[in-house]
């Protein structure tokens, strides 16, 4: 229990200065699987579109892991973990008839299994997957620790993919004023209509696979120069 609680504190003072998802979902594993001494641990997360759990970050002692395939919602212990958002432990996945992957099992000599949902506010995102090379019986203490893990791992996802919402929405506005500016800059220069202006950009952003944004960008700059360069 001590080193889950070093773990917790390790995570909280690394997310401060992490911004991408992808690095503090390999902190998340790494730190758990040291805290809890997991063969593997990982982290599936739930796409709600297809409404399959995707690995999305893995720690294993043996630097492989051979799930490559996603799991449906309500299938296999991942899939009805999530479904249910309780957690569920398994004392041999080799021989449990729920476990969907006994030959990965096998081959990667998984045994015992602990599998928890990252819920907020009662929404399941993913879950934490942590398995054993042996047979054991994690404890009601280990399971509710790791429940405070994943809970404090899923209040962080979400805060990320908000976050990165926000910086795409913020960049999508920017590229929106950029172009406007553009165009009403060809508009006078050209004297033509919006839409001409427009397509213009449009078609040159076609013709040089660039990024119509891009395009706008240039415009404005030439603009600039052109106001700077004495007569």
């Amino acid at each position: 229990m001590e080193q889950i609680l070093k773990g917790l504190a390790e995570i909280s003072r690394a997310i401060m200065e992490k911004s991408y998802l992808e690095d503090i979902l390999a902190l998340i594993v790494s730190v758990t699987a040291k805290a809890t001494g997991a063969k593997i641990c990982s982290i599936l997360l739930l796409d709600k579109k297809k409404g399959e759990l995707v690995l999305k970050a893995c720690q294993s002692e043996s630097g492989r892991y051979s799930q490559k395939t996603n799991t449906p919602l309500g299938k296999g212990i991942a899939g009805r973990v999530a479904l249910s958002n309780k957690p569920v432990k398994v004392m041999n996945v080799q021989k449990d008839p729920r476990f969907m992957n006994k030959k990965i099992a096998r081959e990667d000599g998984l045994v015992s299994l602990l599998s928890i949902p990252m819920s907020v506010d009662g929404e399941v995102i993913g879950v934490i997957n942590c398995y054993t090379s042996r047979e054991y019986d994690f404890s009601q203490d280990e399971i509710n620790m790791l429940t405070t893990v994943a809970g404090q791992a899923a209040i962080i996802i979400r805060n990320t993919e908000l976050q990165v919402m926000k910086e795409v929405v913020e960049l999508e506005l920017k590229e929106r004023i950029m172009i406007e500016k553009a165009k009403e800059l060809l508009m006078e220069q050209r004297k033509i209509t919006g839409d001409k202006a427009y397509n213009l950009m449009r078609k040159h952003s076609m013709d040089t696979r660039t990024s119509i944004a891009k395009i706008a960008e240039s415009i404005i700059l030439a603009a600039s120069i052109d106001l700077k360069t004495p007569e």
